[in-house]
């Protein structure tokens, strides 16, 4: 067997396997195991599988899941064929690691050979120009289907016989097959096959124009699967697809320019064109969520003149252009086709908006993308889209959805009005866009928003509970989300916890605050709900005694507790109820007077304090958002206003690590004394410039 090989084969480790087997009179486990061992030794290196610390979690059994070298064939743990999860080398992360004669090992090597077999076709089509010739759609349009599949989902997608196979689940060995072969390429050329300069002005299209938009659709839908995180994914699943997504950085020009085409055909061949264009959107959210050169080579790409369209003059580059074009569809939006289409874009617009590239910048992977960017263009991003005139088009959408949801909730209508709150929430980044949601009117929106989702109490026994309540929670993660980020702005913050009489204002509001209490009771569970309350709680009491009264009256305080022991491991949600406790309790007491003879208010500010630590708010702010690194300063604070004794602590981080006991220390506060020898004021020092002048004339001048 030789070493340092580039890729092993299928054959060669499946005739390793029988050789070692006859050759040492092994059983049919041992000689797995050994060969496996054998190879390791040869090939493997750091990067392993099973055992990484990754987000993408804790590894999964899967088709490449090995049987331990320290465990026994056959065993509970392992299963009849010996298999369990261990650390698998990347070199052998692309192979089928079962014994090549069990039932299990002829049905994997048999899904594996159709896969090689579905990229071979679809590499076979691609010239060496980079264009694709294709004589029949419908076999295309299959093995697109399957490549899409397999590396979503891995063999659970259906083997050969078409029945899920259990355990072996792990899209692991297809995702090293296609990163290792470069298909990710070959899909790269199939965005080619349609031409976007020749999309508009047709009524219908010609057989042939309808397969190639077929192929075009498949081989997005395709892309997306491969692209996005699988329910089965690992740490080294998600590194493969992290570095699939920066491969694909420079096909999203091609994307914005097919985007572009698509926007101008679809008022002429909407029910031809609409289709394809939602899944072009959706492999643009999927390709740049979590990669952060992606949403910027999308954002800065060129559209050519011929495929802009007018109604966005205020985009200056290509991706917003486009982008905007989109929701701009919204006029004609009488299909489910079209509602879908705005759903993707928003979504799209939402994922160029927000940072969520968190990888290493130092990691050999390649984390700081192909286009070499490091830093957040989040804010740039939302600020122009803001000036292409995003901001009405998504409140003109968001409007005219809740008014259908008004008659019945609808599926396709409540991800539509969900989506687009969420881009309107990545849109609020200052006061200047915020106060231009408001003048068009956001705040009844928000306030009708939740107030859908979150209906009077015992009012939601009807069918289809279960459907409608992950719907509602959908659509209350996103109307509290937008509402947290319009709560930046004191006068607006005011009028959504009080509410606001001037009718003829738009910001004209009834008070958010019951129905934000009222979402935090019914979604107890949802820890994504109870932070965007927790936050937007803490920034209605900021600097606002008037709001922080209110909450306290509405047992806001008794919601914020309850949400933050529910979620004790949260470290985002602990950090917002630690605020939102320190804010309502600070602002209240500062409006007390202090000082000697004032009974009355003294009586006050113990009752007040009192309210929140007969909650038990002590204990949840010592001993769970204590506890957290990202809320323990924020505890700190909480806590001391509440009257009680407090202390911050260090510890030795590496001694914890290290399993020994860790040594404590104080941490000092500002205005504490350090340094004994420390002098605050300059005081010369004695014969000083004696010293100068002696200096002066043993070195000279």
């Amino acid at each position: 067997m030789a070493a340092n090989m580039a890729l092993l084969s299928q054959e060669l480790f499946d005739e390793a396997v029988v050789e070692n087997e006859e050759c040492f009179d092994l059983s049919p486990a041992e000689a797995l195991r050994e060969t496996i061992d054998q190879f390791r030794q040869q090939l493997g290196g750091p990067d392993v599988v099973g055992a990484s610390n990754d987000a993408g979690g804790a590894g999964h059994a899967g088709a490449g899941t090995v049987p331990s070298p320290t465990s026994v064939a056959g065993s509970e743990e392992n299963g009849p064929d010996g298999n369990g999860t261990n650390n698998v080398p990347a070199a052998l992360s692309h192979l089928v690691l079962s014994h090549p004669e069990s039932a299990e090992g002829r049905q994997e090597r048999a899904a594996r050979g159709e896969f090689q077999s579905a990229l071979t076709l679809l590499d076979g089509l691609v010239n060496t120009d980079g264009t694709v010739t294709v004589d029949g759609a419908e076999g295309v349009i299959e093995a697109l289907a399957k490549v899409g599949r397999l590396c979503r989902l891995g063999d659970a997608s259906g083997g050969t016989d078409g029945k899920n196979n259990g355990g072996s689940s792990s899209p692991l060995p297809y995702l090293a097959i296609f990163q290792q072969t470069s298909s990710i390429y070959t899909l790269m050329s199939f965005l080619g096959v349609v031409d976007p300069n020749q999309l508009g002005g047709e009524a219908t299209l010609s057989q042939g124009e309808c397969s190639k938009q077929d192929i075009l659709s498949a081989t997005a839908r395709a892309l997306s699967a491969i692209l996005s995180n699988g329910p089965a994914d690992d740490g080294k699943c998600a590194r493969i697809r992290a570095e699939l997504r920066d491969s694909f950085v420079p096909a999203l020009g091609r994307l914005v320019c097919l985007v572009g085409g698509f926007v101008k055909a679809t008022p002429s061949a909407e029910s031809l064109s609409s289709g394809v264009l939602s899944d072009l959107l959706k492999l643009g959210t999927n390709a740049t969520r979590g990669c952060e050169g992606g949403k910027v080579a999308f954002v800065q790409s060129t559209l050519p003149a011929e495929l802009k369209a007018s109604s966005s003059p205020g985009a200056k580059r290509g991706g917003g252009e486009a982008l905007v074009s989109c929701l701009a569809l919204h006029s004609a939006n009488g299909n489910d086709g079209t509602a879908k289409i705005l759903t993707e874009a928003c979504q799209l617009l939402a994922s160029l908006c927000r940072y969520d590239d968190f990888r290493d910048p130092s990691a050999s992977s390649g984390a700081m993308g192909a286009a070499g960017v490091n830093a957040s263009s989040a804010h740039d991003h939302a600020v122009e889209f803001q000036r292409a005139g995003a901001v009405p088009l998504l409140i003109g959408i968001a409007r005219e959805v809740l008014s259908k949801l008004e008659g019945g909730s609808e599926e396709a209508n409540e991800r539509l009005a969900s989506s687009a709150l969420t881009a309107l929430r990545v849109l609020a980044i200052n006061d200047e866009i915020i106060q231009t949601m408001v003048a068009l009117g956001v705040l009844p929106i928000v306030t009708e928003a939740l107030r859908l989702c979150v209906p009077e109490e015992n009012s939601e026994n009807e069918s289809g509970s279960e459907k409608l309540s992950v719907m509602r929670q959908r659509l209350a993660a996103a109307s509290l989300g937008l509402l947290r980020n319009l709560c930046g702005n004191d006068e607006i913050k005011t009028n959504l916890c009080l509410g606001s009489t001037d009718q003829q204002s738009a910001s004209s509001t009834p008070s958010i605050l019951p129905h934000l209490l009222r979402a935090m009771r019914t979604f107890s569970s949802t820890a994504q709900i109870q932070e965007h309350a927790c936050g937007a709680l803490a920034a209605m009491a900021l600097r606002r005694p008037a709001n922080a009264r209110a909450i306290l009256d509405a047992d806001g305080p008794r919601w914020v507790l309850t949400a933050m022991r529910k979620h004790p491991e949260n470290a985002s949600l602990q950090r917002q109820g630690a605020l939102a406790v320190r804010n309502v309790v600070s602002r209240l007491l500062r409006e007390l007077p202090e000082g000697e003879g004032i009974t009355a208010e003294g009586d006050e500010r113990t009752s007040l304090r009192d309210a929140f630590l007969e909650l038990g708010a002590e204990d949840v702010l010592r001993n769970v958002a204590g506890r957290h690194q990202g809320s323990v300063d924020e505890a700190y604070a909480a806590l001391r206003d509440l009257g009680c004794p407090v202390s911050l602590v260090k510890f030795n981080a590496e001694e914890l690590q290290g399993g020994q006991s860790a040594s404590v220390g104080r941490t000092m506060m500002f205005g504490e004394k350090h340094n004994s020898a420390f002098r605050p004021v300059y005081e010369e020092s004695a014969g000083l410039e004696d010293g100068v002048d002696s200096a002066v004339a043993q070195f000279g001048a």
